[in-house]
């Protein structure tokens, strides 16, 4: 695959990207840079938001609204004027935490995890939030890359200093999951795993923070195929376009000069949709 720049952004902490059908557009974040981007696909027309925090991950409701993790809340945000609205608050005493990756299920629930900013303790925890937040996992250090498989009976969820995307048995009607095992091992594979996302084949896609890379894995933790980026911080991968066989990859600003922007390339297959978040 070969990958060109997406955006004229340049990020500090790119990620989270997400891609919304019904507006045709891709979302992502620049969680240091505290601000969200948007590229519309039919346009091209580049916008961005401005936020009081760190904001982590999003996921669309409607064509005017947005939910986000920012810090300690969950948040929605208007998108014409940016104004903000706080649902909920976690972890307020755990002023090294912070929520990172979140993605929104089928049903519209938002899975989102904490990190310790420290990137040592396992002080993290994953939450999922319908109309109130539920801890669903606690001790993890760094909770990040959310995702389902396309039957919706697997989702999957990396722990990145641990190397390993996990995967749980999931039940889609009740929104729990059971029976952790280990998918992927990084083993010695270079960099640690971040962001992920999944194709229609159910194979998971996985960046390489400190890898310059993102790796395709079958459901048996098999290794079928990598994409090269030009830079070492590969953050997080989402599919989209109007045959959602496009993928973009964010990244973080590193020693490279193209190091901090989205890329994006063709694949030959396609992606599973984004889910919106649904009250």
């Amino acid at each position: 695959m070969e990958l060109q720049l997406f955006s004229n952004t340049r990020s500090t902490l790119g990620e989270g990207p997400v891609y919304d059908v019904g507006l045709k557009s891709v979302f992502w974040v620049d969680i240091l840079g505290m601000k969200i981007i948007r590229k519309n696909l039919e346009t091209g027309l580049e916008t961005i938001l401005r936020l009081p925090d760190m904001v982590s991950s999003l996921c669309v409701v409607n064509e005017e609204t947005m939910i986000t993790t920012i810090r300690h809340s969950f948040s929605l945000l208007n998108l014409k004027d940016g104004s903000l609205k706080e649902l909920a608050r976690v972890e307020e005493s755990k002023e090294n935490n912070r929520f990172n990756d979140g993605k929104c299920d089928k049903l519209g629930r938002y899975w989102a995890g904490t990190m310790d900013m420290k990137e040592m303790n396992p002080t993290g925890s994953l939450y999922k939030f319908f109309k109130s937040p539920v801890e669903v996992l606690d001790s993890l250090t760094i909770s990040n890359g959310l995702g389902w498989d396309p039957d919706n009976e697997i989702m999957y969820l990396i722990d990145t200093p641990k190397r390993k995307v996990f995967a749980f048995d999931f039940n889609l009607s009740k929104g729990e999951i059971y029976n952790m095992s280990v998918a992927v091992d990084f083993g010695h594979e270079p960099g640690n795993p971040d962001g992920m996302t999944v194709d229609e084949e159910g194979f998971l896609w996985v960046a390489h923070w400190g890898g310059g890379k993102v790796s395709r894995w079958s459901p048996r933790g098999e290794k079928k195929g990598e994409i090269k980026v030009q830079v070492s911080k590969v953050t997080s991968i989402t599919f989209g376009g109007e045959d959602m066989n496009e993928v973009f990859i964010t990244t973080a600003k590193g020693e490279e000069p193209l190091s901090g922007y989205t890329f994006t390339g063709k694949a030959e297959v396609s992606g599973i949709p984004n889910y919106r978040f649904r009250f």
